[in-house]
């Protein structure tokens, strides 16, 4: 080939590769998709980008001096920046790059990509020719067109920078910050500072700084750089929702929607859902915003007895995949500590909330179950009420108004937790995972907890009652005295406990709590009564705690056998105008009735019975098949504690209603003991018929 020809074929190669260059200058998005298309594999696939590359690639060749971009773990920011820096290498855009990594170390690895792809690759090669210069460390390199890449890790001394006479003109900042070095608030100041008072100056006034990370910490550098000094920022998570409110995956070929679901869950059900937002929806988060830490939940196994238990369920009114879960729990205070029974959270449809509550109930036969007002009053309590009419049972339901804050009202419990003062009676793991996500992912079974706080017993009337000396399973009575109903009542609600008095013993057997008014009520509570009583006299006995199941087996016996009881009142409904009907209902029965006496005084005669024994035995023994006396007794009939003051009347309410029956019986029955103690203390004479009659005056020798 002749000279000339030489040199036209090496001029049209040099345009040829002007002309591509000015493409790729032009096009830095296809520049990367010809250049590198090696490098875009997923799992050693090729994969097809995500629509936010495209976006990084402009924002890393933008005019703008500084910028943010954050993105989730896995998202190829680290290798888009590789890629940039090595094309800014190639075409000189730049004379001294500099890249700080989490560590020396870290930033090597970003350079030892760059070199690679300096020396190897064969797009690069064709078009700039050899660009290995004379330094080629793991820490520098210096290309044939004399620019210098330098790779530095975060703290680490700046001198040295310096490239000939170029200060960095480009700093590209991959993950500068790892979870160790956020930590603490001095480490991460640490870091700030040398980032502002190290770097920043040691850099030519026209630097670009481009900042990629996974944020670690609400208080770390790039946090803090967009809050307060406005630097530009975007943030890609691995999904989002779009303008329809959707779920939409980031980078749909690389992450789909099943994985993040699958992953997501993973994380969940480890109780690291911060870790999750944290690393996957750029979610940065400080220590103080996860109050539960997995040390603070302890396990001491133990058996529930006699004590006063309470519950809540937090019920969720649809079961689609972004409604809220159904949370519950079950807990007692003793001594103090908050002692959970057991807690979950499942998607539960209306009929199965319902059950739950039964369910609830019949395990752990709680002194209240509450729930929140607005659901309660709208759609769950005629639900509820038509199932008790169904079953024959009644549970003590309590609405409860919801939090204004409902995360506010959920840290509540880290003081419990943090100072050792809560603990599960079981493991219980899906109120474990909700606590240790806090605030993060479902919260619903922490919710119902909380209500622990609000629900807490105030002080017991009864403080001397103890439930394994007081309550007696499968209680018998003296067959040969009498039974009586002590009943109470309101306008809307009856109650009645069917007891007993023998030798200064008093018996709890059964009670009654009806909504309803006594004309409602009393006539079935009274033939009731009568079976149950002679159920007990029969020798039935009942597996469960409820004696409405004992009344089942006693159904067959006929009613004329039974021994009807005595009703006794407190005296107040025998007052003419503010009595609400409970006397005349039972005189419609009819059965035989008695006025009861004062209430206080009854309450004098149940303390004194209760702190007393006799022949190894209480003086107050109450039927297991009792449940809302023995309730009542462990902590439903208490002063409440209002603005730091114990009130000096128990609450109104059922167990108010229901104990002050028993009271006003207990009194009526101090008074006529004292009647015959009297009597037995008169003297008496001898007529001339033999007859003894009581005399007026002691008799004289």
């Amino acid at each position: 080939m002749a000279e000339g020809d030489t040199r036209s074929a090496e001029q049209a190669d040099a345009e040829t590769r002007a002309r591509i260059i000015g493409i790729l200058v032009a096009d830095k998005w296809q520049a990367h998709q010809t250049i590198f298309e090696h490098r875009h594999q997923h799992g050693g696939v090729p994969v097809e980008p995500a629509p936010f590359h495209k976006e990084l690639i402009e924002d890393f060749w933008s005019d703008d001096r500084y910028s943010i971009r954050m993105a989730f773990r896995g998202s190829a920011k680290s290798t888009l920046g590789e890629e940039d820096i090595t094309l800014a290498a190639c075409l000189r855009q730049f004379h001294n790059i500099l890249v700080i990594g989490s560590s020396e170390t870290r930033a090597a690895e970003r350079l030892a990509a760059v070199a690679y792809e300096l020396a190897n690759n064969e797009y690069l090669t064709r078009l700039f020719g050899d660009l290995k210069g004379a330094v080629w460390t793991q820490t520098k390199l210096v290309t044939t067109g004399n620019v210098c890449i330098q790779a530095m890790g975060r703290d680490q001394d700046i001198r040295g920078v310096k490239y000939l006479d170029y200060r960095p003109d480009l700093v590209f900042v991959d993950d500068v910050e790892s979870p160790e070095s956020v930590q603490t608030p001095e480490q991460r100041i640490k870091t700030l500072r040398w980032f502002l008072a190290e770097l920043l100056p040691a850099c030519a006034p026209n630097v670009k700084v481009r900042i990629r990370a996974t944020p670690m910490d609400a208080e770390s550098v790039p946090m803090r750089l967009q809050r307060e000094s406005g630097w530009p920022t975007k943030t890609y998570p691995v999904e989002y929702l779009d303008e329809a409110g959707k779920r939409q995956p980031s980078w749909p070929a690389a992450y789909p929607l099943a994985w993040i679901d699958r992953q997501r869950q993973n994380y969940a059900a480890l109780g690291e859902l911060g870790v999750w937002d944290r690393e996957y929806m750029c979610k940065a988060v400080s220590d103080a915003d996860t109050p539960f830490k997995r040390e603070m939940i302890r396990v001491n196994p133990r058996e529930k007895s006699w004590h006063a238990c309470y519950a809540f369920i937090d019920p969720a009114r649809t079961t689609g995949r972004q409604s809220a879960s159904t949370g519950w729990a079950v807990w007692s205070w003793i001594q103090n500590r908050l002692v959970v029974w057991a807690a979950g959270a499942q998607m539960l449809l209306p009929d199965e909330i319902v059950a739950l509550a039964f369910d609830i109930h019949e395990r752990f036969d709680p002194v209240w179950i509450g729930a929140e007002l607005d659901g309660l009053e709208q759609w769950l309590m005629q639900p509820l009420r038509h199932e008790m009419v169904k079953r024959g049972r009644s549970l003590p339901v309590v609405g409860k108004h919801a939090p204004k804050s409902k995360l506010d009202f959920i840290k509540g419990l880290q003081h419990f937790f943090n100072n050792r003062e809560c603990e599960f009676a079981q493991p219980l793991p899906e109120l474990t995972e909700q606590l240790l996500n806090f605030p993060r992912g479902r919260i619903d079974a922490p919710n119902a907890l909380a209500y622990a706080l609000q629900m807490r017993p105030g002080l017991p009337v009864y403080d001397v009652f103890n439930g394994a000396e007081h309550i007696v399973h499968d209680l018998d009575y003296d067959h040969t005295k009498p039974l009586f109903l002590a009943a109470n009542a309101t306008g809307a609600m009856t109650t009645a406990a069917l007891v007993q008095l023998a030798e200064g013993r008093l018996l709890v057997l059964a009670d009654w709590v009806m909504e309803g008014n006594p004309g409602e009520c009393v006539d079935i509570i009274h033939r009731e009564a009568t079976l149950a009583g002679e159920s007990v006299r029969a020798g039935i006995k009942s597996e469960t705690r409820h004696w409405s199941d004992m009344l089942k087996q006693a159904a067959p016996m006929p009613y004329m056998r039974a021994r009807a009881p005595t009703w006794i009142y407190p005296p107040h409904h025998a007052e003419r105008y503010t009595n609400v009907g409970l006397v005349q209902a039972i005189g419609t029965i009819p059965a035989d009735r008695r006025m009861g006496g004062e209430e206080v005084r009854g309450q004098l005669q149940m303390r004194d019975l209760l702190g007393r024994t006799a022949g190894g035995m209480s003086l107050v023994q109450i039927s297991g098949l009792a449940s809302w006396t023995c309730r009542a007794l462990s902590g439903g009939y208490s002063r409440s504690l209002v603005r730091g003051r114990i009130q000096d009347a128990a609450e109104e309410g059922p167990y108010r209603l229901l104990v002050e029956g028993i009271e006003s019986f207990l009194a009526l029955s101090h008074a006529r003991r004292e009647e015959e103690d009297a009597d037995n203390q008169q003297p008496t004479g001898v007529d001339p018929f033999g007859r003894v009659y009581k005399t007026a005056v002691p008799m004289r020798n």
